[in-house]
């Protein structure tokens, strides 16, 4: 996986999920999130977001009567990720200059 430098804006777009540094209960956080990212919080969560999960061992084949089935279903993980993977380059070849050129006619 390509690490994206350190002060570049990006976005995870929908269903992220964070710790905040120095948080009060950081012990409580991780229990959270590690049951959220499991077997039961992915069926939970995507079911309660009608979203699928990236999750293999979750069934997702009642999206389907939606008309949005998860990537899993239609798709392999190796062809999901080639689609899906926004690499640095786009962020510094497309981005952030479409961010300049905004910022230059806006004012």
């Amino acid at each position: 996986m390509l690490s994206i430098k350190e002060g570049l804006g990006g976005s995870n777009g929908f269903g992220t999920v964070a710790v905040m540094k120095n948080a009060p209960h950081p012990n409580a956080a991780k229990v959270y999130i590690n049951w959220l990212l499991g077997k039961e919080g992915q069926e939970l969560y995507s079911r309660a977001l009608t979203q699928g999960t990236r999750r293999l061992d979750v069934d997702t084949k009642w999206l389907a009567k939606f008309n949005t089935p998860a990537a899993k279903d239609v798709t392999t993980p190796e062809e999901f990720e080639k689609a899906r993977f926004y690499g640095e380059d786009i962020i510094t070849e497309w981005r952030e200059p479409g961010g300049e050129f905004a910022r230059k006619i806006l004012k």
